[in-house]
């Protein structure tokens, strides 16, 4: 029979081992895709062609979207659309990844471009930006559930969002920042840019961006959108305030304070 379901071991399948009908290239129970050949060059170069190179693939549709509309990317994953664009933890490992590469890169290559002239000789302020380097990822984790909290404070007179649903928006937000930086940034080292500068004019957009976001998820009008961007500025200024505090606290007893002495 045409639709016959075979129960040979070749035709069960190898991710969930249902059995599979010979009609079908891909498992009716979790959607992957039937391989009966071997694995060599060209299916590989396939493989990778469908996922990155394919103009319609699920991460192009959320880098253009998160442009065009990032309400029907974000509240979409919250309100349960899980497959028409890519979900906001694999965003966000693709944003840690070439974030990750780019600060390989430009220290590698163009280490002159991460550096900020005259501050590290007569300040020691090369330990605190060196950690920052070596603790990226930590750091870019840790940053999401601090923005989300303050936009949980900011928009304290909107419900619609939860604390963990603050935290897919900032998760979708910061990763696409970080895309979009880590890319711009390396470009611009490679021409001799430096890293800080450009960085603080990106960090103004992505206040801009943010308040794009928020005003069409919260569906805010000019006015309201205003007020909470300076509750938002406020409060993030006294957030990373204290988060310096602690830092300088932390490094000066890990003995980051005899170094800098040392500089002065």
């Amino acid at each position: 029979m045409k639709n016959e379901i075979l129960h040979s071991e070749d035709y069960f399948c190898k991710n969930c081992h249902a059995a599979l009908s010979t009609a079908h290239e891909y498992c009716y129970s979790c959607g992957a895709k039937k391989i009966e050949s071997r694995l060599n060059l060209k299916l590989v170069f396939e493989e990778f062609s469908a996922v990155f190179l394919n103009i319609d693939n699920t991460f192009l549709k959320t880098f253009k979207t998160l442009f065009t509309n990032p309400t029907e990317v974000i509240d979409g994953y919250i309100n349960g659309v899980r497959k028409r664009y890519l979900n906001v933890i694999s965003y966000f490992t693709i944003g840690l990844t070439l974030a990750g590469f780019q600060i390989f890169f430009l220290r590698k290559f163009y280490p002159e471009s991460l550096e900020i002239p005259g501050l590290y000789e007569y300040t020691g302020q090369e330990l605190i930006f060196n950690s920052i380097y070596d603790y990226y990822s930590l750091v870019s984790i840790l940053l999401i559930p601090v923005y989300a909290f303050i936009a949980r404070l900011s928009f304290f007179n909107r419900k619609k969002y939860n604390y963990t649903e603050h935290l897919v928006v900032m998760g979708y937000i910061s990763s696409h920042y970080t895309i979009i930086s880590a890319i711009l940034l390396t470009f611009a080292a490679i021409f001799g840019g430096n890293y800080y500068f450009i960085g603080n004019f990106l960090n103004l957009l992505f206040a801009l961006y943010t308040a794009y976001c928020y005003k069409g998820l919260l569906n805010l009008s000019l006015p309201q959108l205003l007020l909470n961007i300076l509750l938002f500025i406020g409060i993030t200024f006294l957030v990373f305030l204290f988060l310096t505090i602690i830092t300088g606290v932390i490094i000066f007893a890990l003995g980051g304070g005899e170094a800098f002495q040392h500089s002065v």
